[in-house]
Protein backbone atom coordinates (compact mmCIF):
# COMPACT_ATOMS: atom_id res chain seq x y z
CA UNK A 1 0.00 0.00 0.00
CA UNK A 2 1.58 3.42 -1.19
CA UNK A 3 0.44 5.55 1.46
CA UNK A 4 -1.17 3.97 4.75
CA UNK A 5 -2.89 6.32 7.34
CA UNK A 6 -4.14 4.82 10.57
CA UNK A 7 -5.63 5.89 13.66
CA UNK A 8 -3.97 9.95 13.05
CA UNK A 9 -5.09 12.21 15.48
CA UNK A 10 -3.54 16.35 15.90
CA UNK A 11 -4.61 18.77 17.99
CA UNK A 12 -3.58 22.47 17.39
CA UNK A 13 -2.47 24.40 21.05
CA UNK A 14 -2.36 20.97 22.60
CA UNK A 15 -2.81 20.95 26.44
CA UNK A 16 -3.81 24.66 26.81
CA UNK A 17 -7.31 25.89 27.27
CA UNK A 18 -6.88 26.97 23.24
CA UNK A 19 -6.66 22.89 22.36
CA UNK A 20 -8.33 22.69 19.01
CA UNK A 21 -8.81 18.88 17.56
CA UNK A 22 -7.89 19.33 14.02
CA UNK A 23 -8.23 15.47 13.04
CA UNK A 24 -9.97 12.85 15.12
CA UNK A 25 -9.05 9.19 14.44
CA UNK A 26 -8.27 9.56 10.52
CA UNK A 27 -7.79 5.54 8.73
CA UNK A 28 -6.99 6.30 5.09
CA UNK A 29 -5.40 4.21 2.50
CA UNK A 30 -4.13 6.29 -0.89
CA UNK A 31 -3.37 3.27 -3.70
CA UNK A 32 -1.05 3.62 -6.09
CA UNK A 33 -2.35 4.85 -9.26
CA UNK A 34 -4.95 7.20 -6.85
CA UNK A 35 -5.90 10.70 -7.97
CA UNK A 36 -7.39 11.17 -4.77
CA UNK A 37 -9.62 14.34 -4.42
CA UNK A 38 -9.87 15.56 -0.25
CA UNK A 39 -12.89 18.02 0.07
CA UNK A 40 -14.73 19.57 2.77
CA UNK A 41 -15.84 22.58 4.24
CA UNK A 42 -13.47 25.31 5.09
CA UNK A 43 -12.08 24.07 9.01
CA UNK A 44 -12.03 20.38 8.36
CA UNK A 45 -8.79 19.52 8.66
CA UNK A 46 -8.03 19.17 5.43
CA UNK A 47 -4.53 20.99 4.78
CA UNK A 48 -3.76 19.98 8.09
CA UNK A 49 -3.89 16.00 7.13
CA UNK A 50 -2.18 16.32 3.89
CA UNK A 51 0.83 18.17 5.56
CA UNK A 52 1.51 15.23 7.94
CA UNK A 53 2.52 13.45 4.25
CA UNK A 54 5.86 15.12 4.41
CA UNK A 55 6.31 15.68 7.75
CA UNK A 56 5.32 19.70 7.61
CA UNK A 57 3.39 18.57 10.07
CA UNK A 58 4.76 16.27 12.75
CA UNK A 59 2.17 13.15 14.18
CA UNK A 60 0.57 13.18 17.29
CA UNK A 61 -0.51 10.09 17.51
CA UNK A 62 -1.27 7.71 14.94
CA UNK A 63 1.05 5.96 12.25
CA UNK A 64 1.39 6.81 8.27
CA UNK A 65 3.65 5.09 6.22
CA UNK A 66 4.61 6.31 3.09
CA UNK A 67 5.81 3.22 1.05
CA UNK A 68 8.41 1.55 3.39
CA UNK A 69 9.14 4.83 5.26
CA UNK A 70 7.25 4.64 8.66
CA UNK A 71 6.37 8.81 9.54
CA UNK A 72 6.25 9.06 13.36
CA UNK A 73 8.69 11.17 14.85
CA UNK A 74 12.24 10.42 15.27
CA UNK A 75 12.18 7.94 12.75
CA UNK A 76 12.36 10.06 9.55
CA UNK A 77 14.72 10.43 6.64
CA UNK A 78 13.79 13.95 5.62
CA UNK A 79 16.06 14.24 2.71
CA UNK A 80 14.82 11.03 1.06
CA UNK A 81 10.67 11.68 2.19
CA UNK A 82 10.61 15.27 0.60
CA UNK A 83 11.98 13.68 -2.54
CA UNK A 84 9.92 11.14 -2.61
CA UNK A 85 6.43 13.71 -1.70
CA UNK A 86 6.58 16.91 -3.56
CA UNK A 87 4.13 18.85 -2.08
CA UNK A 88 2.39 22.40 -4.03
CA UNK A 89 1.02 24.80 -1.61
CA UNK A 90 -1.80 26.67 -2.42
CA UNK A 91 -0.62 30.73 -4.21
CA UNK A 92 2.95 28.43 -4.71
CA UNK A 93 3.67 31.45 -6.61
CA UNK A 94 4.33 33.19 -3.67
CA UNK A 95 7.45 30.70 -2.52
CA UNK A 96 9.15 31.83 -5.38
CA UNK A 97 12.73 33.71 -4.15
CA UNK A 98 15.43 32.95 -6.38
CA UNK A 99 17.18 35.96 -8.62
CA UNK A 100 16.09 33.55 -11.85
CA UNK A 101 13.67 30.94 -12.89
CA UNK A 102 16.75 28.59 -13.48
CA UNK A 103 17.70 28.78 -9.52
CA UNK A 104 14.57 28.68 -8.15
CA UNK A 105 13.82 25.19 -10.27
CA UNK A 106 17.10 24.22 -8.86
CA UNK A 107 16.84 24.89 -5.48
CA UNK A 108 15.00 21.44 -4.29
CA UNK A 109 17.82 19.04 -6.65
CA UNK A 110 20.41 20.55 -4.97
CA UNK A 111 19.39 20.80 -1.49
CA UNK A 112 19.56 16.72 -1.96
CA UNK A 113 23.51 17.06 -3.20
CA UNK A 114 22.38 15.71 -6.93
CA UNK A 115 25.28 15.63 -9.09
CA UNK A 116 25.51 19.62 -11.19
CA UNK A 117 24.53 17.61 -14.32
CA UNK A 118 22.16 15.96 -13.05
CA UNK A 119 19.94 19.18 -11.66
CA UNK A 120 21.07 20.85 -15.09
CA UNK A 121 19.20 17.99 -16.64
CA UNK A 122 16.50 18.09 -14.37
CA UNK A 123 15.50 21.80 -14.25
CA UNK A 124 15.47 21.89 -17.72
CA UNK A 125 13.18 18.76 -18.17
CA UNK A 126 10.38 20.37 -15.42
CA UNK A 127 10.64 24.09 -16.76
CA UNK A 128 9.82 21.88 -19.85
CA UNK A 129 6.89 19.69 -18.80
CA UNK A 130 5.22 22.94 -17.16
CA UNK A 131 4.62 24.48 -21.11
CA UNK A 132 7.67 27.00 -20.60
CA UNK A 133 10.46 27.66 -23.01
CA UNK A 134 13.31 26.85 -21.16
CA UNK A 135 16.29 28.96 -23.29
CA UNK A 136 13.84 32.25 -22.97
CA UNK A 137 12.78 32.00 -19.46
CA UNK A 138 15.87 30.19 -17.80
CA UNK A 139 17.80 33.23 -16.93
CA UNK A 140 14.70 35.60 -16.04
CA UNK A 141 13.89 36.40 -12.87
CA UNK A 142 10.46 34.73 -11.62
CA UNK A 143 8.65 37.92 -10.27
CA UNK A 144 8.90 39.44 -14.10
CA UNK A 145 6.53 36.80 -14.67
CA UNK A 146 2.65 36.63 -15.25
CA UNK A 147 1.20 35.08 -12.59
CA UNK A 148 0.36 31.94 -14.20
CA UNK A 149 4.14 31.72 -15.53
CA UNK A 150 5.10 31.93 -11.43
CA UNK A 151 2.27 28.75 -10.91
CA UNK A 152 4.03 27.29 -13.53
CA UNK A 153 7.71 27.83 -12.16
CA UNK A 154 6.62 26.87 -8.30
CA UNK A 155 5.42 23.37 -9.97
CA UNK A 156 8.46 22.73 -12.24
CA UNK A 157 10.22 23.17 -8.40
CA UNK A 158 8.18 19.95 -7.00
CA UNK A 159 8.39 17.85 -10.50
CA UNK A 160 12.71 18.71 -10.58
CA UNK A 161 12.81 16.32 -7.25
CA UNK A 162 10.86 13.73 -9.31
CA UNK A 163 8.61 12.69 -6.85
CA UNK A 164 6.54 9.46 -6.28
CA UNK A 165 4.05 11.38 -5.06
CA UNK A 166 2.33 14.63 -5.37
CA UNK A 167 0.06 16.78 -2.90
CA UNK A 168 -1.58 19.81 -4.00
CA UNK A 169 -3.55 22.18 -1.96
CA UNK A 170 -6.38 24.57 -3.92
CA UNK A 171 -3.74 24.64 -7.61
CA UNK A 172 -6.02 26.53 -9.06
CA UNK A 173 -7.38 28.73 -6.88
CA UNK A 174 -7.02 32.87 -7.98
CA UNK A 175 -6.90 31.55 -11.46
CA UNK A 176 -9.15 32.31 -14.47
CA UNK A 177 -10.89 29.88 -15.97
CA UNK A 178 -8.68 29.17 -18.51
CA UNK A 179 -5.90 29.45 -15.83
CA UNK A 180 -7.75 26.94 -14.23
CA UNK A 181 -7.87 24.35 -16.91
CA UNK A 182 -4.16 24.90 -18.28
CA UNK A 183 -3.17 24.26 -14.37
CA UNK A 184 -5.19 21.10 -14.27
CA UNK A 185 -4.39 19.82 -17.27
CA UNK A 186 -0.20 20.18 -16.57
CA UNK A 187 -1.41 18.26 -13.54
CA UNK A 188 -3.43 15.48 -14.91
CA UNK A 189 -0.07 15.17 -17.37
CA UNK A 190 2.20 14.65 -14.22
CA UNK A 191 0.50 13.10 -12.59
CA UNK A 192 1.12 9.91 -15.19
CA UNK A 193 4.77 10.10 -13.99
CA UNK A 194 3.63 9.58 -10.37
CA UNK A 195 2.37 6.76 -8.39
CA UNK A 196 -0.96 8.56 -6.85
CA UNK A 197 -2.09 12.50 -6.62
CA UNK A 198 -3.52 13.79 -3.40
CA UNK A 199 -5.74 17.23 -4.37
CA UNK A 200 -7.56 19.10 -2.02
CA UNK A 201 -10.41 21.33 -3.73
CA UNK A 202 -13.36 23.30 -3.39
CA UNK A 203 -13.80 23.51 -7.38
CA UNK A 204 -16.03 20.41 -7.17
CA UNK A 205 -15.98 20.23 -11.47
CA UNK A 206 -12.35 19.69 -11.00
CA UNK A 207 -12.28 17.38 -8.54
CA UNK A 208 -15.57 15.09 -10.43
CA UNK A 209 -13.28 15.67 -13.54
CA UNK A 210 -10.13 14.65 -12.73
CA UNK A 211 -10.12 12.58 -9.54
CA UNK A 212 -10.94 8.92 -9.43
CA UNK A 213 -11.91 9.11 -5.63
CA UNK A 214 -12.77 11.49 -3.06
CA UNK A 215 -12.38 11.53 1.09
CA UNK A 216 -14.57 13.62 2.63
CA UNK A 217 -13.78 15.31 5.63
CA UNK A 218 -15.95 17.33 8.06
CA UNK A 219 -14.68 18.68 11.90
CA UNK A 220 -11.94 16.33 11.74
CA UNK A 221 -13.27 13.03 10.78
CA UNK A 222 -13.11 11.45 7.63
CA UNK A 223 -17.10 11.05 7.06
CA UNK A 224 -16.32 8.42 3.96
CA UNK A 225 -14.32 7.52 0.84
CA UNK A 226 -16.73 7.47 -2.69
CA UNK A 227 -15.93 7.59 -6.29
CA UNK A 228 -17.33 10.73 -8.18
CA UNK A 229 -20.34 9.44 -9.09
CA UNK A 230 -21.19 7.72 -6.23
CA UNK A 231 -20.53 11.15 -3.98
CA UNK A 232 -22.51 13.37 -6.50
CA UNK A 233 -25.89 11.78 -6.76
CA UNK A 234 -25.95 11.97 -3.00
CA UNK A 235 -27.59 15.05 -2.91
CA UNK A 236 -28.90 14.68 0.89
CA UNK A 237 -25.13 13.94 1.98
CA UNK A 238 -23.84 16.60 -0.25
CA UNK A 239 -26.29 19.22 1.44
CA UNK A 240 -25.67 17.79 4.92
CA UNK A 241 -22.29 18.33 4.50
CA UNK A 242 -22.51 21.43 2.95
CA UNK A 243 -20.77 20.81 -0.70
CA UNK A 244 -21.43 21.57 -3.58
CA UNK A 245 -22.32 19.20 -6.70
CA UNK A 246 -20.71 20.11 -9.81
CA UNK A 247 -22.03 22.83 -12.11
CA UNK A 248 -22.60 20.33 -14.90
CA UNK A 249 -24.29 17.85 -12.48
CA UNK A 250 -26.49 20.43 -11.20
CA UNK A 251 -27.61 21.23 -15.50
CA UNK A 252 -27.81 18.00 -15.86
CA UNK A 253 -30.39 17.52 -12.70
CA UNK A 254 -32.33 20.57 -13.92
CA UNK A 255 -32.98 19.54 -16.99
CA UNK A 256 -33.79 15.91 -15.55
CA UNK A 257 -36.25 17.67 -13.68
CA UNK A 258 -38.08 19.23 -15.95
CA UNK A 259 -38.39 16.69 -18.44
CA UNK A 260 -35.19 15.88 -20.28
CA UNK A 261 -34.36 12.12 -20.33
CA UNK A 262 -30.70 13.13 -19.08
CA UNK A 263 -28.89 11.73 -15.91
CA UNK A 264 -28.74 13.30 -12.88
CA UNK A 265 -25.26 12.21 -12.01
CA UNK A 266 -23.33 13.56 -14.77
CA UNK A 267 -20.01 14.48 -13.94
CA UNK A 268 -18.71 15.91 -16.94
CA UNK A 269 -19.12 17.91 -20.00
CA UNK A 270 -18.88 15.52 -22.55
CA UNK A 271 -21.41 13.20 -20.89
CA UNK A 272 -23.59 15.89 -20.56
CA UNK A 273 -23.62 16.89 -24.32
CA UNK A 274 -23.60 13.70 -25.97
CA UNK A 275 -26.94 13.15 -23.19
CA UNK A 276 -28.29 16.27 -24.64
CA UNK A 277 -27.31 15.17 -27.87
CA UNK A 278 -29.22 11.87 -28.12
CA UNK A 279 -32.46 13.20 -25.99
CA UNK A 280 -32.71 16.06 -28.64
CA UNK A 281 -31.89 13.23 -31.62
CA UNK A 282 -34.57 11.24 -29.85
CA UNK A 283 -37.32 13.95 -29.34
CA UNK A 284 -37.07 14.75 -33.10
CA UNK A 285 -37.34 11.20 -34.22
CA UNK A 286 -40.57 10.77 -32.82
Amino acid sequence: MPIKIEHLNYVYNQKTSFATAALNDISLEIREGDFLGVIGHTGSGKSTLISHLNALTRIQSGVIFVDDMDLRPKKIDFKKLRSKVGMVFQYPEYQLFAETVYKDVAFGPENIKLPEEEIAKRVEEAIGLVGLDFSSIKDRSPFELSGGQMRRVALAGVIAMKPEYLVLDEPTAGLDPRGKTEIMQLVKNIAATCKSVIMISHNMDEVAEYCNRIAVLSQGKLYGVYEPRELFRSRELLKSLKIDVPAVTALAAGLNERGFNVDPSIINEEELIEAVRAEYFGRKAQ
